[in-house]
């Protein structure tokens, strides 16, 4: 059977789904009912960088992986974009500077991509209203802006676009969907709820990208 390994921070987690599945067990689920199974690997973590991930992505997959037709979907995370207080006087600076997270990514996409197909998607849209967020892995507040997070996301596309990687606009897609922006309502802003998790894997399973990959 085929295995996809799932990467990410806390949106590929899965944090705030009441129902603990996350968008990689909501998938599996919806294939399951076209008879497409999959062995899925949530292998998110909260509260992780691009470079985070980096350290431990690629055997992690390694680890999973048996033939040649398996794959990763690997979710850029808002991480990077995350708003903190730095400096005397205190200022709000990014987590991560622009320059060095895109190529942080472009690093992390050469890497991934020696050992499976990649299907790839940007960071999902936040409630503002709701921010900041305090983590509970740093005992920090982060804030996040649409703005940055949909011009990252237009970055992160850029780059997939020339390494010849699919990529699916999720900022775009998931600020349009009524599920999703009602489930940020109901929780802290940054994780929708299970509806909204569930509207990730509709869009997820919709995309001819994710379709050539899971019926290869």
């Amino acid at each position: 059977m085929k295995r996809v390994c799932f990467l990410g921070a806390s949106v590929m987690e899965g944090m705030g789904d009441e129902a603990r599945l996350g968008m990689p067990g909501r998938l599996a689920l919806l294939e399951a009912e076209t008879k497409q199974s999959f062995i899925h690997y949530n292998l998110g973590v909260r509260g992780q960088t691009l470079r985070e991930i980096s350290e431990r992505a690629a055997s992690e997959c390694r680890a999973r992986f048996q033939d040649a037709k398996d794959f990763i979907v690997f979710a850029t995370g808002s991480n990077d974009f995350a708003l903190i207080e730095s400096g005397i006087p205190k200022k709000h600076m990014p987590r991560t500077p622009r320059r060095r997270a895109m190529n942080n990514f472009k690093t992390l996409m050469t890497e991934l991509s020696e050992i499976a197909p990649l299907l790839v998607f940007g960071p999902t849209p936040v409630d503002e209203s709701k921010l900041p967020f305090l983590s509970t892995v740093s005992n920090m507040h982060f804030d996040f802006k649409n703005e940055e997070l949909a011009s990252g996301s237009t970055e992160y596309s850029a780059i997939c676009q020339d390494m010849n990687i699919p990529f699916i606009n999720m900022h775009e897609a998931l600020s349009a969907s009524d599920d999703f922006m009602a489930g940020l309502a109901e929780n802290d802003g940054l994780h929708s709820t299970g509806k909204g998790y569930q509207a990730m894997a509709e869009i997820v399973q919709s995309s001819p990208h994710w379709q050539s990959l899971i019926q290869a």
